[in-house]
């Protein structure tokens, strides 16, 4: 099981390449081609995708009943942690939808200024 701070602390130590050195981080966070041409989105455990067009990086994970999910927008230095006490529903699409609504939030904020 994981908490907040344990997520946001292994994040920090993705970022500083305390984990991984710098080759091995930008191997893990990028996106492979298949011997077939087809673009593979998974590196190392995270999901390259998109959110809004911006790339982000996701993993979840669940055990006895938990479920996780980070999803972590580099170009922004946005981190959205979702926690579920329950097996029944995975925190990925309300986890998605706080990063989105927070990019909405930086680009009208931007606007404004």
């Amino acid at each position: 099981m994981s908490t907040a701070d344990d997520m946001l602390k292994w994040q920090q130590a993705l970022q500083q390449n305390l984990l991984l050195d710098s080759t091995e981080t930008q191997k893990a966070f990028q996106k492979y081609k298949l011997n077939n041409g087809e673009e593979f989105t998974y590196g190392y455990g995270w999901h390259l995708k998109e959110i809004n067009g911006i790339s982000d990086r996701e993993h979840g994970g669940s055990v006895f009943g938990f479920k996780s999910m980070g999803i972590y927008i580099p170009s922004e230095n946005i981190y959205v942690i979702g926690l579920s006490n329950c097996d029944c529903h995975s925190p990925t699409e309300i986890t998605r939808n706080m990063a989105k609504a927070t990019l909405n939030e930086i680009k009208t904020s931007s606007k404004k200024q």
